[in-house]
């Protein structure tokens, strides 16, 4: 076991919007928001623009602090998963000083990123690397969508707004990270999602699929499962018929594809995986000793996996 997920505390940004509404923030057409819609399977997204990255992320750590007292002194890192590289000036970082404020000033808070959304489970090994067995950390999710061309993912998705804390531990019996995995298509490291990248955007695009796929085969064969070993595979949010055809491709159920939060949430950067495990979770479809594959890509490329047993404290 490489860690143990004791908690997972989620927040979305209090506004929504439809994709109709998104799309006019856009300057996309009404044919491209009912594609948006009806194809991509995307309904409501959580948006404010009037909120800051520190309003995003606080109600997750703060009720993490809150439940647990003994992470006044065994907490040792809080390790900030984030899409965008720079995400403040460098120096004026209102969430560097509300972590610095809030955790005792041995409390080490880093920056984990350039795996773009999936960034958070590639630092899983990482960060369990960090502990020792009496320590956690949390591993912090959270990212505004502050510019259009952050905002959307072209042809692909729309990006919402949430924020994940996640407690970590290096033992426990609630879900037990066994296994972690990454894979990287240099090829595409060019392909921001800006529009000025086209020809290395339209290339991922048509290899996405193939990409995604083959990371899943990979993933099984290292972790030495099969797909009927795994009870749910909880996907980033992209879109559903990305999903759909990553199934057919490798012949995976698409029953056990978690794709239900897609319409309610869009795609909210590296928290997806999460926020799909939070809610399976909350909703008490899980029992111990169900095993679950997390997966996620982000561009430039990365797909990265995790799998993760329920253990026998989740109810």
């Amino acid at each position: 076991m490489l860690c143990n997920i004791q908690d997972i505390q989620v927040h979305f940004a209090p506004r929504t919007q439809s994709v109709p509404q998104a799309a006019q923030d856009l300057g996309l057409s009404p044919l491209e928001a009912k594609m948006y819609e009806r194809f991509y399977g995307l309904k409501r997204l959580p948006y404010d623009d009037q909120g800051s990255l520190l309003d995003l992320a606080r109600p997750v750590v703060d009720r993490l602090l809150d439940g647990y007292p003994e992470l006044k002194t065994r907490l040792t890192h809080v390790v900030h998963c984030h899409t965008i590289p720079a995400i403040a000036p460098f120096d004026n970082a209102p969430l560097t000083q509300y972590i610095k404020t809030q955790c005792h000033p041995r409390v080490e808070f880093c920056s984990y990123t350039m795996s773009h959304c999936s960034t958070a489970l590639s630092a899983l090994q990482f960060t369990a690397s960090l502990l020792n067995d009496d320590e956690y950390a949390i591993l912090l999710i959270a990212e505004k969508a502050f510019h259009k061309w952050v905002r959307l993912v072209p042809d692909t998705t729309i990006m919402g707004e949430a924020a994940c804390a996640v407690l970590l531990s290096k033992t426990g019996q609630c879900f037990q990270v066994l296994d972690n995995r990454s894979q990287r298509a240099g090829q595409f490291a060019l392909n921001n999602g800006f529009e000025t990248n086209f020809a290395n955007q339209k290339a991922f695009q048509d290899a996405y699929p193939r990409f995604l796929a083959q990371h899943v085969e990979w993933s099984l064969h290292h972790m030495q499962r099969i797909a009927s070993d795994i009870r749910y595979l909880l996907p980033h949010n992209v879109n559903k018929p990305s999903w759909l055809q990553v199934a057919k491709n490798i012949n995976f159920p698409s029953t056990q594809i978690f794709l239900n939060n897609i319409e309610k949430y869009g795609h909210c950067f590296g928290s997806d995986p999460f926020i799909n495990l939070h809610r399976l979770w909350q909703e008490n479809k899980l029992s111990p000793g169900h095993e679950l594959l997390l997966v996620s890509v982000g561009l430039g490329a990365t797909a990265s996996s995790a799998l993760i047993r329920c253990g026998n404290l989740i109810n």
